[in-house]
């Protein structure tokens, strides 16, 4: 039974803040990049989910400081494209 996008996002997320073992604060990459190996092993035919990173992310974008949602920086795997993008550290001013 394939799932919506949001039922896979954030039940990823719940399951990766509920982690018994180690906490979000303590992971390293390597951690990370293992839970969501195991997460998508998982649920490889419910995504459907693939086990490696495509390395695109077509029609997909960064959220960007002070535009509205859906105006956001194309997501890529590029430095640039980080730079330019929106972290909840950086407090939005506006939009």
């Amino acid at each position: 039974m394939a799932v919506s996008a949001d039922i896979t996002l954030w039940s990823f997320l719940w399951w990766l803040k509920h982690n018994p073992f180690k906490s979000i604060e303590a992971m390293t990459e390597d951690d990370l990049d293992a839970m969501v190996l195991a997460f998508t092993t998982e649920n490889a035919t419910a995504g459907p989910l693939n086990t490696t990173d495509p390395g695109t992310y077509t029609g997909l974008t960064f959220p960007k400081l002070d535009t509205a949602a859906g105006s956001g920086v194309t997501a890529a795997q590029t430095t640039a494209a980080c730079e330019q993008s929106f972290y909840p550290e950086q407090h939005r001013s506006g939009g």
